[in-house]
């Protein structure tokens, strides 16, 4: 069974979502008064043809909520804790007797004004998705893009008071036994299981393998996992290939970065990242005004990424309502395909790798059928293809000997700060979807042809039960309680591009950093070490470390870190071994085209 990375002392630092929703400062109000996200993406058009999101299922894993925001009176939220054990956990920041503050379920989840909160960055977001757009003392609110959609809110920890742009802590939730709960392991598992169409996740991670086997889960299942890219200019990869270690750059999820009203990416995030696919509305819209957990006051400014992946969740909404009867992969497949100014029909990646396949296009969205589209993933395809034709990440979703969940490899660098790729067994489990994605609908397509009836019985998303049997889903439930973890492992040789790295299957005590500053500062010395380490010795050839490294900083969850403004950490400690000679890769050196329209 994989183990799970998990901060089980005292309390995990939240720089929490961030500078991404809530703390953007006054100077930067939108002049207009123009809510253009709801104005100009043909969304009242949708509301008046009755398409508001009704019979949707949303889950949004966050901060706690403020239950009786404004925004919220009256809208279709629930409020839910998922527990591996027991139905209730406790807080403590700093002393583990004291169990004076308790998350229960289903009571004591959310927040009050009466508690002397009045926003919270996972306030916002679900304000974002299906608010009622009502402020405090009758100012503007948080207005949804889908008021009538069903949606389940997920704490993943207990939020502190004060300044939502990194310095609150997230309290972890601690059980009766002592141990930590992985809060967002077991709601991301809880939400595929309670029929959530889309999640919403607005915050990026560290590094955590134990992400993989739920989210892989979500993806046979064909939910919809909407994440943020972080709020920073520092480069992402060269290419859409994926980075799994990292919940944001999982293989298959709609990462998403900031468009502003006149179609540019935000500032905040404008630079080249490969694993960007889709732009959403993020600048000129509804946030808090100070980002704090005492504010009242929203404005029309900057919400950063977390803003951009809450309003595309609450447009996904509305195209799972109009288009009941597709699936998640068709449904992605028509986003990609049907972006703003893009009227081929085909997904069109940009080649300089800042806009993804485009700005979300709602219009479209809801004109164009997606049951025409194969039941496939587009973005873990589109991952698992484009690795094959760069020679630093060839082979990085093939069976390998010796990789294991805890034990892998590195890539060549494949940015322009020489950021790596971190593999385990978990990136072959990748790979192995993707091709029973696409075996899948070669079945659906071998019947059709041969004039058979209920054909999408075959497909990917209707065979996934089977597919989660196959994976050991089933035996291991109780891992995430109404969820689990899949036991990987493989059998192959080493991958022509990677080098050994270990990366590590015990838990690592969590040390508290007061501040977000410390904390970006420890990561930023990291990051250095790491590229100190995996550059060429003189003379080219790349330095032998004398045992592999320890593990990346695992499960520290869901924190919100490169989006509060700190270094986006990536394989900080790791070194370099010698390189094996190349290997043929499974995929052919050119991309080949998404499969066609049907």
């Amino acid at each position: 069974m994989v183990k799970r990375r998990l901060w089980s002392v005292l309390s995990v630092v939240s720089a929490v979502a961030a500078c991404v929703g809530l703390c953007a400062p006054s100077a930067l109000a939108s002049d207009d008064g123009v809510d253009w996200r709801i104005e100009d993406m043909g969304v009242r058009d949708a509301w008046a043809s009755g398409i508001t999101g009704e019979g949707v299922t949303v889950a949004v894993i966050d901060s706690q909520v403020v239950a009786d925001h404004p925004s919220l009176e009256g809208v279709d939220v629930e409020y839910r804790l998922a527990l591996k054990t027991g139905d209730s956990c406790w807080y403590s920041q700093f002393d583990k007797e004291d169990r004076s503050r308790v998350m229960r379920k289903p009571g004591d989840v959310t927040l009050s004004t009466s508690d002397g909160f009045y926003t919270t960055h996972g306030t916002g977001m679900v304000g974002l998705v299906a608010g009622n757009g009502k402020g405090y003392d009758g100012a503007m609110g948080f207005q949804g893009i889908a008021p009538g959609a069903h949606v389940v809110a997920y704490p993943y920890g207990f939020t502190d008071k004060g300044d939502m742009g990194g310095m609150v802590f997230q309290g972890a939730c601690i059980g009766d036994d002592g141990s930590s709960s992985d809060l967002f392991g077991s709601a991301l598992a809880d939400a595929v299981d309670s029929g959530a169409r889309v999640v919403n996740m607005s915050y990026t991670t560290l590094p955590d393998w134990g992400y993989a086997p739920v989210a892989l889960h979500a993806i046979r299942h064909g939910v919809v996992l909407v994440r943020g890219r972080d709020n920073s200019t520092r480069a992402g990869l060269y290419d859409l290939v994926g980075q799994p270690v990292y919940g944001q750059y999982f293989p298959g999820s709609v990462t998403v970065n900031s468009l502003t009203r006149d179609g540019s990416i935000s500032a905040t995030s404008d630079v080249m990242d490969g694993n960007v696919s889709i732009l959403s509305p993020g600048y000129g819209v509804p946030i808090t005004r100070e980002g704090t957990t005492d504010s009242k006051e929203v404005v029309l400014s900057d919400g950063g990424n977390s803003s951009a992946a809450a309003d595309l969740t609450g447009y996904l909404a509305l195209v799972f309502q109009k288009w009941p009867e597709a699936t998640g992969n068709q449904v992605l497949q028509s986003l990609v395909r049907n972006t703003r100014g893009n009227d081929s029909g085909e997904a069109r990646l940009d080649p300089e790798h800042k806009r993804g396949f485009g700005a979300v296009d709602l219009g479209k969205l809801l004109s164009v059928d997606p049951t025409v589209y194969p039941d496939v993933n587009p973005l873990l395809e589109w991952a698992v293809k484009a690795s094959g034709e760069h020679e630093e990440t060839k082979g990085m979703y093939e069976h390998h000997d010796g990789w294991t969940d805890s034990k892998g490899g590195l890539s060549d660098p494949f940015s322009p700060d020489d950021d790596t790729i971190e593999c385990t067994s978990a990136c072959e489990l990748i790979g192995r979807e993707y091709e029973r994605e696409r075996k899948a609908w070669e079945r659906v397509e071998r019947c059709r042809k041969d004039g058979g009836s209920d054909c999408m019985r075959y497909s990917a998303t209707a065979t996934a039960d089977e597919a989660d049997r196959e994976a050991g889903w089933d035996d291991v439930k109780a891992e995430y309680g109404r969820g689990g973890v899949s036991k990987s492992s493989s059998k192959s040789s080493l991958p022509s591009w990677f080098v050994p790295a270990v990366v590590g299957g015990s838990v690592l005590l969590v040390v508290l950093l007061v501040g977000g500053v410390v904390f970006g500062v420890v990561l930023s010395r990291r990051r250095r070490r790491s590229r100190a380490g995996s550059g060429p010795a003189p003379g080219g050839v790349p330095s032998m470390p004398s045992v592999p490294t320890g593990p990346p900083m695992p499960g520290m969850p869901y924190t919100d870190i490169a989006q509060a403004g700190m270094p986006h950490p990536n394989n900080p400690t790791h070194t370099t071994a010698s390189r094996v000679p190349p290997m043929t890769g499974t995929y052919p050196e050119q991309r080949p085209p998404l499969p066609p329209r049907r």
